[in-house]
């Protein structure tokens, strides 16, 4: 089975694809997906994103723990109840499942960066949370 999968996603599919509505378009490679052995019931995503200069999310949460490796540029990262960070080319950030939160770029270039989540099998990387 080819785990490398690359899609170039609208908005639109991203509804679909992620269950997060996202406000402009980039490119995502699925890595890897499978169940975690010896921990039932888990399943651990890998994803790279590349991701345009006005990227943006919807406010959304994370059912499972992300990781995200930035490899370009840089993003910011706001946490509901914590102050916006910036996450740079080079830097490594962890979010706790079900923080309500916005990811943008904030660099010119855009921002290249690669997302890990563990958490339930079948669970979706993001759901949708309006306020």
């Amino acid at each position: 089975m080819n785990l490398r999968m690359t899609t170039a996603w609208t908005a639109t599919a991203l509804v679909v694809a992620l269950g997060t509505p996202m406000l402009a378009t980039g490119d995502s490679t699925q890595l890897m997906k499978t169940e975690l052995q010896g921990v039932e019931g888990m399943e651990v995503n890998i994803v790279d994103y590349d991701v345009g200069p006005d990227w943006v999310t919807d406010r959304h949460i994370h059912p499972g723990h992300v990781f995200v490796y930035v490899t370009e540029g840089s993003l910011e990262v706001a946490v509901e109840g914590k102050e916006p960070r910036t996450i740079m080319a080079g830097e490594v950030f962890y979010e706790r499942p079900d923080q309500p939160m916005v990811g943008r770029t904030v660099s010119a270039e855009g921002a290249k960066f690669t997302l890990f989540q563990i958490g339930s099998t079948g669970e979706p990387l993001t759901v949708s949370q309006p306020e």
